[in-house]
C-alpha cells in the first residue's frame, strides 16, 4: 500500500487546493504516512497525524523522521471504527473500498462527527462507472471489485453509491 500510495500521492495533492483553514490533518487509516507526508511537504504551515493500528506507528514514525517531517507530522494508534480525531481535513485513502456501507458507515459518522464547520474529507478510491464496458480499464475495475468482495468483503463503488453512502453518514 505503501507504493501504490506514493504513486498517487504526488497527483492527489496537485489536485487539491490548500485552504486558508487546513492548519490540522488526519490521515485515516494512514499506514505509514505517505499520503499525509505528501499533504505536508505541499502546506508547509500545516501539522496532521496519521491514524491507523499500532503495527504502523514505527514505520510511519521513521517516515516521517527521514522527510524531517517530525515536527509536523505524528501518529496517534486508534480505530477509525471507534474514534477519529478531529482536524480540518481528513485523508482517506483505499479505506471504503476495503468494506461493505454497513462497515462504511461508521467509520464515515466519525469523519464527520472530527470535522469542524467548513472541514474536508478528502477519499481517495476507484469509482466505478454506471456502466462497465469491455476495455482495459473496467476490466481492470471489475477485478478489484471481484477482489474486494472476495478478500474482505468490500467493493468498488459509483459515484451515484459514494453519494448515498456519504449523505447516509451526514456529508
Amino acid at each position: 500500500m505503501v507504493e501504490i500510495t506514493r504513486i498517487v500521492a504526488a497527483d492527489a495533492v496537485r489536485k487539491v487546493e490548500r485552504t486558508h483553514d487546513a492548519g490540522t490533518l488526519v490521515d485515516v487509516g494512514g499506514g505509514h504516512g505517505e499520503l499525509l507526508a505528501a499533504f505536508l511537504r505541499r502546506w508547509p504551515a500545516a501539522h496532521g497525524v496519521a491514524l491507523d493500528l499500532a503495527h504502523a506507528q514505527s514505520g510511519a514514525l521513521a517516515h516521517f523522521a527521514a522527510l524531517g517531517l517530525s515536527e509536523r507530522a505524528g501518529f496517534i494508534v486508534g480505530d477509525f471504527f471507534a474514534d477519529v480525531p478531529a482536524a480540518d481535513v481528513l485523508l482517506m485513502k483505499a479505506i471504503l473500498h476495503d468494506w461493505d456501507d454497513a462497515h462504511c458507515a461508521p467509520i464515515l459518522r466519525n469523519c464527520r462527527r472530527a470535522l469542524p464547520a467548513g472541514g474536508r474529507l478528502l477519499v481517495i478510491d476507484r469509482v466505478l462507472p454506471a456502466r462497465l464496458r469491455d476495455e482495459p480499464h473496467h476490466r481492470s475495475l471489475a477485478r478489484s471489485d471481484l477482489t474486494m468482495l472476495v478478500g474482505v468483503g468490500g467493493r468498488e463503488r459509483t459515484e451515484a453509491q459514494f453519494r448515498k453512502l456519504f449523505k447516509g453518514s451526514g456529508f
